[in-house]
């Protein structure tokens, strides 16, 4: 089963307009001024349909944005193009791209790192992050917390959105606590004018975090601090209740090499 197919795709900003992208960018501009770093060009990984990256280039930022999607990315290049935005889109897998420069900061927001399930995917998608930064820079994402998850526990929610071509979403998560993660199964509704209804079925595999392998995993991928915060709240620390948690890095004054037998994960 595809994960953000065409049909998803479609209808990915239309089920996140209530996503308050604007906010999320000054909670990103908050950080880079906590740790006094003038920024200018940022690297967005898994940018979707662009919701951060076309914020960010608003306001001055230079930014390429990265995902594995071709049909987010040919909304993202839309929505650019209509505003008037340079910013280049390309489409590749984090765990594996190589763009031969770096930026000041890279960002990887809405829980993408979360899709790094397995563990030689996740120690990949780090290194990537630290590969495409200047020394000192700022790695930032968010991802779910694994104590929270296991203390709330997800449930099955309902999302309709109105308009001239109605669409109704049934979420249905299935939890592994085994594998540290959630089948987040989605049901996709389209009512379109002529009557006719479109449904679309994906299944993405969610991996819950929980601080210290996050911190293990950037740390051998050449991080030298990382710090761990309620997402949205720079000032304030993680709980273990907190859902998202907001999770900043700072790159180390070079790349940690790894070699095969050393520092290697394995599934």
């Amino acid at each position: 089963m595809s994960v953000f197919g065409s049909d998803y795709a479609s209808a990915y900003d239309k089920l996140y307009h209530d996503k308050d992208y604007k906010r999320e960018c000054d909670f990103l501009e908050a950080i880079f001024c906590r740790y006094s770093r003038k920024v200018r060009t940022i690297l967005d990984l898994g940018c979707g349909t662009g919701g951060h990256a076309i914020i960010l280039a608003h306001r001055g930022y230079k930014v390429v944005g990265v995902d594995r999607s071709i049909a987010m990315l040919s909304i993202a290049r839309e929505k650019a193009n209509k505003e008037g935005l340079s910013i280049e889109f390309r489409q590749g897998d984090i765990t594996n791209l190589k763009l031969a420069r770096t930026f000041d900061v890279v960002i990887s927001m809405f829980a993408v790192m979360g899709y790094q399930i397995s563990n030689n995917a996740l120690a990949a998608a780090c290194s990537t992050a630290r590969r495409h930064l200047v020394s000192n820079g700022l790695f930032i994402f968010d991802v779910w917390n694994g104590t929270a998850v296991l203390m709330n526990k997800p449930t099955p929610r309902f999302k309709e959105v109105a308009g001239p071509e109605r669409i109704i979403r049934f979420t249905n998560p299935v939890l592994n606590t085994f594998n540290c993660t959630v089948d987040v199964k989605f049901k996709l509704l389209k009512f379109l004018k002529d009557g006719v209804v479109i449904e679309t079925n994906e299944s993405h595999r969610m991996r819950y975090l929980f601080p210290q392998e996050i911190a293990y995993f950037l740390e051998v991928a050449g991080f030298d601090k990382i710090d761990f915060h309620q997402f949205m709240n720079i000032e304030a620390s993680l709980k273990p209740d907190d859902w998202n948690m907001a999770v900043i890095a700072i790159a180390g004054n070079s790349e940690q090499k790894q070699t095969k037998g050393k520092n290697d994960v394995r599934d």
